[in-house]
């Protein structure tokens, strides 16, 4: 009985090392018999490593990448989840650096503490950010975005960020909506809630982006209408964006292909702008080029047409503003 009991308890260690990639705390070991003199020795010794404080990798060569996470959050000593890069990492959608360091999140009121190669932040919301049943503990794609969007230097980055990340982590806008009213941003709050509506009406592409950033909201024009449903040849078909003016619409088609396309796709596109000529509505095209490397002169050129349709507002021009 005390041999298998002994087995058992050999086992028990072994898959919590593992489990743990070969990193333990101080506690782990004392609870399995060591001593801080028997610890220390086997890190005098070179065999060992010391990690974080109160944290050692049992061996000798450079620790993994999953051996430094679960160092990270050995080192909390308490619940905590990686976060913000470091759970972009595991999610799939931020590209891995060896260079950063790792973040955890921890509840709000947690002692403060601090160790190379580690950056930790306070929630309040804890208890709502986690992903579930994730190995090992993160925080959810929505709240991972968000972290990283109120990370950002500025509103339009904080904008950029938020929306292709949420494209890139194939987080819907209803996520991360409800991820905002658990825990409000405390940075760019106006910036990410008009981002999750955008994402919300439609903006799903780069371009519709840039278009979205640099054109509309950049020169306080109206943002369109996304997706707009028009009859083309008897059959539904979606207008990429509509303003609907006093005095009549204008619809904007964005083309994301730099050079020309099959033939169908063309012929899709003209009988679009007959179709939106028969309704009465001034039809414009734009692609990557007049978007991303003149938004500004597109702006002005989308101001004159909306202004034709009764549109009353006043353009600002942007930072980039050259006329």
């Amino acid at each position: 009985m005390h041999v298998e009991q002994g087995m058992d308890e050999f086992d028990e260690w072994r898959r919590l090392r593992e489990d743990q990639h070969e990193v333990v705390t101080r506690a782990q070991l004392l609870a399995r018999g060591f001593t801080d003199g028997g610890i220390a020795a086997q890190v005098d010794a070179g065999r060992w490593q010391r990690l974080h404080e109160g944290v050692y990798a049992l061996f000798s060569g450079p620790p993994s990448p999953d051996a430094l996470r679960i160092a990270a959050l050995l080192a909390c000593r308490g619940v905590a989840l990686l976060s913000h890069e470091t759970a972009g990492e595991l999610h799939g959608f931020v590209a891995p650096d060896a260079a950063r360091p790792i973040h955890v999140t921890v509840p709000y009121g947690t002692s403060a503490f601090r160790s190379d190669g580690l950056r930790v932040h306070r929630s309040r919301a804890f208890v709502h950010i986690a992903a579930p049943g994730a190995v090992p503990p993160r925080t959810s794609r929505a709240h991972t975005v968000l972290d990283l969007a109120v990370g950002a230097p500025d509103a339009a980055e904080a904008m950029r960020r938020t929306h292709q990340l949420a494209l890139d982590a194939g987080v819907p806008a209803a996520a991360l909506e409800r991820a905002s009213e658990l825990r409000r941003p405390p940075r760019y709050r106006r910036a990410i809630a008009h981002t999750v509506a955008m994402l919300r009406d439609g903006v799903l592409s780069a371009l519709e982006r840039r278009y979205a950033f640099d054109v509309e909201v950049a020169h306080g024009l109206p943002v369109g209408r996304r997706q707009s449903p028009v009859l083309v040849d008897g059959v539904r078909r979606y207008e990429d964006i509509a303003y609907d003016c006093p005095a009549g619409r204008v619809i904007v088609r964005l083309d994301g292909h730099r050079y020309h396309r099959d033939r169908e796709s063309a012929l899709l596109d003209r009988r679009r702008g007959l179709a939106a000529v028969l309704a009465r509505a001034i039809s414009l095209a734009y692609g990557w080029d007049e978007v991303t490397q003149a938004p500004c002169r597109t702006a002005r050129e989308l101001e004159a047409v909306l202004r034709l349709c009764g549109w009353e507002g006043t353009l600002v021009p942007c930072a980039g503003c050259r006329a």
